[in-house]
C-alpha cells in the first residue's frame, strides 16, 4: 500500500507471516535527491503497545518523525 502524508510517501513494504512487523519505506515525492529510510515497527502477540519496538535499517536515510508518527498509527490499526 502507499499513502501520501505531507510531502512524504510512505509505502508499506511488507509484512512478516504472522502479522507480527510492518516495514515501510519513507520517501519525498517529487524530489529527485529524495533520500529514502525504511524502517519496521513490530510487537509480539498478546502484548500491550507497551512492548512495541521500531527498527530502522542502518543503510536508510534518516527517518522523520511525522513518518514514525504516521506509521504508529496505521500499525495499532493492523497489528
Amino acid at each position: 500500500m502507499e499513502f501520501v502524508v505531507g510531502d512524504m510517501v510512505i509505502s508499506t513494504a511488507g509484512t512478516d507471516g504472522d502479522d507480527r512487523a510492518i516495514e515501510f519505506l519513507v520517501a519525498s515525492r517529487g524530489g529527485e535527491d529524495a533520500e529514502e529510510a525504511h524502517f519496521a515497527i513490530y510487537r509480539e502477540h498478546g502484548r500491550g503497545w507497551e512492548a512495541a519496538r521500531l527498527a530502522i535499517d542502518p543503510l536508510s536515510g534518516s527517518v522523520p518523525v511525522a513518518a514514525v508518527e504516521w506509521a504508529v498509527e496505521f500499525a495499532r490499526e493492523y497489528l
